[in-house]
């Protein structure tokens, strides 16, 4: 009696174990898993880097109908595009793979069961074997794919800016189309009015055929503009109904005038300062050379294997004994040597294109602000020196015209002047736009980026 007491105490201590052991692998398998941002919060976030989208939105346009639209305005349709556009939506899948990334890091391997039957001579025996080093691995697994998916999540706001960019130009581009239809036209009118009175003057012989052939070419090279023109307006208008995604729902809409923006004299140094520690792209760079830190960790670790066997045969007394064991791998073959060489190079490669990426930022940043500012500089001469000189022009060619001093003809001809740098004005309203979205994409307001 005393001896069966003895095993079944033992038995009972080692049945105690058992349990522990299970109910802590479960508990740390049940811990939390860190918070990642999702597609919401990435469009908010692009939003937020955004200084001028920031300034100008209180919400985001999930639930606009754009059919109820009257007249589209650019915030509009930049963050309809954000929340539309089916490029950067299936980019925004990334942020779901991460995810699962980041909960298979936290997942520990299930235990795992061998059963031996019993037959004549030989009694039955079963184990159970619990895989111990995903406890202290699981947390360094964590890390890891945490800072894989903040890493992902920058680089889509960064994906988020290029958008924001791309609709900025494109919606500009087809206010643009219009105002360059409206002057098109006028030219077009001109020059066929100055073909007409040109047809007059050959025949009341004060002009010759030479002359009126080069009359004839402009009025027909107006003619072609004109209808290229209109053209370019649909054109431009599927552009950026293609961004928004609803190219092959609507076929045309109103939108409002594209604002200019002002010409700032902001230095680059600045810009710089802000940008480098702020641009989404830097930062999503920042976070993969951590998590290749994290990977080095865990390739250090890899060769290791420990394993906590609870093991039960038929016992003398009772017909069950269980006993506790161990299994662990031991490094004398290899301590995974080949997968720390490539972990170690990939923080190399981190570390670099981390370095390239500054390298590219600073590039795009100067080249265009420089940019900006040349046609800044185009933008201010045209309208203080071309364009009012060419109005005054066209002042004192109509005063002298109603005095008989020039012909009519000569009139149309300051005319078409004052057309030329009317659609030069054009041009230089899309080259601007174009630039100040180049420029607003590789700069950044500074924001909470943790």
């Amino acid at each position: 009696m005393p001896f069966k007491k003895i095993k079944s105490t033992h038995f009972l201590i080692n049945t105690s174990y058992l349990v522990l052991l299970v109910i802590s692998l479960a508990s740390a398998g049940c811990q939390s898993i860190p918070h990642t941002t999702d597609q919401a919060g990435v469009i908010r976030k692009v939003i937020s880097y955004d200084e001028q989208l920031s300034s100008n939105t209180t919400g985001g346009l999930q639930t606009i109908k754009i059919n109820e639209i009257s007249t589209l305005r650019e915030s509009d349709a930049v963050l309809y595009a954000l929340n539309n556009n089916a490029a950067f939506k299936s980019l925004l899948i990334n942020l779901k793979l991460a995810k699962a990334d980041l909960v298979n890091a936290g997942l520990l391997p299930n235990p795992e069961l061998l059963f031996a039957f019993g037959v004549t001579n030989k009694p039955y025996r079963y184990a159970i074997d619990l895989p111990i080093e995903a406890l202290w691995l699981r947390p360094i697994k964590l890390r890891n794919m945490k800072n894989e998916a903040d890493a992902t999540a920058y680089r889509l706001t960064q994906s988020g800016l290029n958008l924001i960019k791309d609709v900025r130009v494109a919606y500009a581009q087809a206010v643009l189309a219009q105002d360059r239809l409206k002057v098109a036209e006028s030219s077009q009118q001109l020059r066929k009015q100055i073909h007409a009175l040109s047809i007059k003057r050959l025949e009341a012989g004060d002009m010759s055929g030479k002359d009126i052939l080069l009359v004839q070419n402009d009025a027909a090279i107006s003619e072609r503009d004109w209808e290229l023109a209109k053209y370019d307006v649909s054109i431009k208008m599927q552009g950026l109904l293609y961004l928004l995604g609803i190219g092959y729902q609507q076929k045309n809409m109103l939108i409002a005038d594209s604002l200019i923006p002002a010409c700032n004299a902001t230095e680059v140094d600045e810009l710089l300062s802000q940008s480098l520690k702020q641009r989404p792209d830097i930062v999503s760079a920042q976070y993969s050379i951590e998590a290749a830190k994290e990977k080095i960790k865990l390739s250090k670790l890899g060769w290791l294997r420990f394993t906590a066997t609870a093991d039960a045969t038929s016992g003398v007394v009772n017909g069950h004994t269980l006993g506790p064991s161990i299994r662990s791998s031991i490094p004398i073959a290899n301590q995974n040597e080949g997968a720390v060489s490539s972990s170690e190079a990939e923080l190399e490669r981190a570390e670099l294109n981390l370095e390239a990426i500054k390298q590219q930022a600073l590039l795009e940043l100067k080249t265009a602000h420089l940019q900006y500012q040349q046609t800044c500089h185009d933008w201010k001469v045209l309208n203080s020196t071309l364009l009012p000189t060419a109005q005054q022009m066209i002042q004192l060619t109509n005063q002298a015209y109603q005095k008989g001093d020039i012909s009519y003809l000569q009139t149309l001809e300051a005319n078409r002047q004052l057309v030329d740098v009317q659609m030069r004005e054009v041009q230089l309203k899309a080259e601007l736009v174009t630039k100040h979205a180049e420029l607003m994409r590789n700069m950044t307001k500074s924001v909470d980026v943790r």
